[in-house]
């Protein structure tokens, strides 16, 4: 026969409730373990990472961008003044008269209330409709200096990200080469107390370490400078930042010539592009000025309500009085003569405009000078790279010759500690030629107007871990 369940004891229950206290504090003990293990050894920051944390605490970008949002509302003022402009006004007073009429003296109070309500609507205003086309390419310029502000956050976030890699570098090398002294000094001391070296090679050994100690404090120091540099940029504490690998090959642009980019330049280029609105919004100015000789026509309509309560100073009665008008209409004004001051204006409007097609000139030229020496930069850097790699490969021959020749007693340590440190910098001057044609190359990106959040993603590929 099926026994009905049983209620549990309350002893059982109290266990329960302990084991399950137990098992959630323990999850939250490994939880809060797992955060502080995180914290002591925090994951590599990335070339994307900053960038984006760059976006949200960089004071220049943010300032960049709310100077746009500021700009954009420049088209919705000028926009209003092509709208209805309505207006209410009231005034309400007190007065104390008194009226003499046929010998007699009569004392009066009133109570005057006025309400107004006036629209006024321009129907013909060529300067406004003209000030509005002017404030929607002030929107474009906007748009374009928040562009530029991006990348020139994206150069100045790569210069210091990649300046605090070479200094990681720069001191990495001075300790691989501090190593290989100090074996080289304690052998040349061991040598020498069995008598196969002479008090030379010691003291030489020696001299090299003492130096290389002096270029680790310079190291270490110019590291400092470097990473604080970048934790301005991206306004929080960098620790470790992820390397861009020794293997890694750099590709020429594309297209690989300089007269492709300067094309690219003259088309797309930032500030070219400002130049050629700037040149039309000038062309505005000086259509307002020519426009300052027509008339100009708006519709008017106004509704005005009066009410007033007289009090009889003698009999003490109120007498009520209300008047309401209406009235619509058309305000025309013709300019006749100014002084010869909008002729003036014409002039002088026409002087800028002259101006700013000079400016888009010199923009254009600039940006097409300005690109063939990016490109030629990007050029020379790989160069650079590739004689490098070679040198690189010819130096580490030469190292391991030495390290041969001076154990078996055909070299001395000073020729083992020439080859080690011409090894460790050119290994360094790699290191160092790979960013900069890096930071060329996005140079040249920038001058053709093609630099953005993409190209930093092409980058940070790069870079591992």
């Amino acid at each position: 026969m099926t026994q009905p369940d049983q209620p549990v004891p309350t002893r059982q229950k109290s266990g329960l409730k302990h084991l399950l206290f137990m098992t959630l504090l323990g999850l939250l003990a490994c939880s809060m373990l797992s955060n502080s293990a995180w914290a002591q050894n925090p994951t590599p920051k990335n070339l994307l990472t900053l960038y984006s944390l760059a976006k949200q605490n960089d004071p220049a970008f943010r300032a960049a961008a709310s100077q746009l949002q500021a700009d954009l509302e420049t088209e919705n003022q000028a926009f209003s003044a092509l709208l209805p402009n309505i207006n209410f006004g009231a005034r309400i007073e007190k007065q104390d008269n008194t009226y003499d009429a046929f010998g007699m003296s009569i004392d009066a109070s009133r109570n005057p209330g006025t309400y107004s309500l006036v629209l006024n609507q321009a129907l013909f205003r060529p300067q406004a409709w003209e000030t509005y086309k002017q404030s929607q390419l002030s929107g474009e310029v906007a748009k374009l200096s928040f562009q530029q502000a991006e990348q020139e956050l994206v150069l100045r976030l790569t210069r210091a990200y990649f300046d605090l890699l070479t200094a990681q570098d720069d001191l990495a090398s001075i300790r691989d080469q501090k190593t290989a002294i100090t074996e080289l000094l304690a052998l040349a001391k061991a040598n020498f107390e069995v008598g196969s070296a002479t008090v030379t090679d010691q003291q030489e050994a020696q001299a090299r370490f003492d130096l290389a100690v002096a270029q680790e404090l310079a190291a270490q120091n110019q590291l400092a400078q470097r990473k604080l540099q970048l934790e301005t940029i991206v306004g929080m504490p960098v620790e470790e930042l992820a390397t861009l690998a020794p293997t890694t090959q750099l590709k020429a642009p594309t297209p690989n010539t300089a007269e492709a980019w300067a094309e690219q330049a003259r088309n797309n280029n930032l500030r070219a592009q400002q130049a050629r609105l700037a040149k039309l919004i000038a062309k505005g100015e000086s259509n307002k000025a020519k426009y300052g000789h027509l008339p100009t026509l708006d519709l008017t309509a106004q509704m005005v309500e009066t009410e007033q309560q007289i009090f009889d100073g003698n009999s003490g009665r109120p007498f009520d009085l209300g008047v309401d008008s209406t009235t619509i209409g058309l305000v025309m004004n013709i300019p006749i003569f100014s002084g010869g001051g909008t002729q003036s204006q014409v002039r002088q409007q026409a002087a800028l405009l002259e101006k700013a097609m000079n400016n888009v000139e010199l923009a254009s030229r600039n940006a097409t000078q300005a690109a063939k020496s990016a490109f030629l930069g990007v050029q020379t850097s790989l160069a650079q790279v590739s004689a490098l790699e070679t040198a690189l490969a010819s130096s580490e021959l030469a190292l391991r010759s030495n390290k041969t020749a001076y154990e078996i007693g055909i070299r001395i340590n000073v020729d083992v500690l020439n080859a080690q440190q011409q090894f460790n910098a050119t290994q360094r001057d790699l290191s160092k030629a790979k960013y900069t044609s890096l930071i060329n190359m996005l140079e040249l990106q920038a001058v053709a107007g093609q630099l953005n959040a993409e190209t930093v993603l092409q980058i940070n590929q790069l870079l591992v871990q």
